[in-house]
């Protein structure tokens, strides 16, 4: 008699239903995480959070607070690092740029194919096309030759202001300004997701001195010294410790990325030539990724291994979840909730959210947002109905300080009381 499925243990509708459970504990294991899990960071600033606490739980013994001291060495100097190529950024916008002459770009030859027309000055006074539109530093170099001849040549002014044509200074194209903003605001919205789990870790963990590194529940063959003998986790930490890491951390990264996001979009916006600001934008991300390239390059072997063996800190609840504890219920009744959450009358408003990627969604945001603090910070509406530069004044010194960085509308710099330029007015119908 020959076998039966039944008889090898390969009933197809057995199979069938194994396979259809394996389905419903995948979604509902998808479903049921309310935020997920919470890790640490490879970076200096991750560092700087887990190296104290596994000295602290070890009893600061000479070599757990040696690398705890580093870990802090570090977050320090790239916190100073980050802080002061982006000072030196926000000090070339605000401050170098105005002593060269130079006006905010805004909107200056952005829909130069309908021009010449209304809406077309150019920050020289005269309409806009495409021939005649050039870099700022180009167009300062013909001014100065223009003028230069003016200066050697008085009697001639009439002639040399017919025969001489500077051009204009503008933008190659608005629309790849703006995606490059966008492409910027990429890795930014990876360090918002960094921000919010570090935020959500010290929130979470337990406000009590636990443990962070607890032995292994096998027997290892590993020798002395080896992390596989033990188990490193996050756990919980003292208040004191939340507080603290909140304002030497938290607190630090938050502002750089504030200080990032506009130092950055700023820099963009002012950059005219479709080559340099897609180089620009690419070049931008270095300073973003400071942070993880001093803790590859430059942090020993030994907590970079911390961090990498930590296990992740859950900061999700499963008897909340809204498929309830999955161990009280049957495989029938996990089977059953699948088959109603495959039914199109069960999607709320929320489910349909979910198809929305909440990142793209998120540094779309973003980007319209910074962006729209540039125009509103350096730009206003001419008669003809374009973005066009604010008036520009010069600064009474070169210095610029971390704070005018920062938090410039506190610390405001200094200016004379005459504009050095004034957006010009044209009669078109002259």
């Amino acid at each position: 008699m020959p076998d039966t499925p039944q008889a090898n243990g390969n009933d197809p509708r057995e199979e069938d239903r194994r396979r259809k459970l394996a389905f419903a504990k995948t979604t509902f294991g998808i479903t049921m995480r309310d935020g997920g899990t919470c890790k640490v960071e490879a970076s200096v600033y991750g560092a700087g959070l887990v190296m104290p606490q596994m000295a602290r739980t070890v009893g600061w013994d000479k070599t757990m607070s040696a690398l705890a001291f580093r870990a802090w060495l570090f977050l320090f100097f790239n916190i100073w690092l980050q802080s002061y190529l982006l000072s030196m950024l926000a000090k070339e916008g605000n401050v170098m740029n105005k002593f060269a002459g130079q006006m905010h770009l805004c909107d200056f030859g952005a829909f130069v194919g309908n021009c010449p027309g209304p809406g077309c000055t150019g920050p020289g006074g005269t309409d806009i096309t495409a021939p005649r539109m050039y870099s700022f530093e180009a167009w300062t170099n013909r001014n100065f030759f223009k003028d230069s001849m003016k200066t050697l040549f008085p009697d001639r002014i009439d002639d040399i202001d017919e025969a001489v044509d500077p051009g204009e200074y503008g933008l190659e194209s608005y629309w790849c300004r703006v995606m490059c903003c966008f492409l910027f605001m990429i890795p930014m919205m990876q360090e918002v997701t960094a921000i919010m789990k570090m935020g959500e870790l010290l929130y979470h963990v337990p406000t009590a001195p636990e443990p962070w590194i607890e032995p292994a529940d096998y027997d290892s063959d590993c020798g002395m010294g080896q992390l596989d003998d033990v188990v490193l986790k996050i756990a919980g930490m003292p208040l004191r410790w939340k507080f603290l890491n909140s304002i030497i951390i938290l607190l630090p990264k938050c502002l750089l990325w504030k200080l990032t996001c506009e130092t950055g979009v700023s820099f963009l916006m002012e950059t005219g030539g479709i080559q340099d600001i897609i180089i620009n934008s690419v070049g931008l991300t270095f300073i973003v990724g400071l942070d993880e390239l001093i803790c590859d390059a430059l942090m020993s072997e030994e907590t970079k291994n911390f961090l990498e063996k930590l296990e992740d800190f859950p900061l999700y609840d499963v008897k909340t979840s809204c498929v309830g504890d999955m161990s009280l219920l049957s495989e029938d009744e996990i089977l059953q909730k699948h088959n109603e959450h495959k039914l199109l009358r069960t999607w709320s408003m929320v489910d349909f959210g979910f198809l929305v990627p909440s990142k793209l969604a998120a540094s779309t945001f973003l980007t319209l947002f910074f962006l729209w603090q540039y125009y509103f910070k350096f730009c206003k509406t001419s008669d003809e109905g374009r973005q066009v530069s604010i008036d520009m004044y010069l600064p009474t010194s070169v210095e610029f300080t971390w704070g005018q960085a920062f938090f410039p509308a506190v610390f405001k710099i200094k200016v004379d009381g005459e504009p050095y330029w004034t957006m010009p007015k044209i009669d078109h119908d002259a």
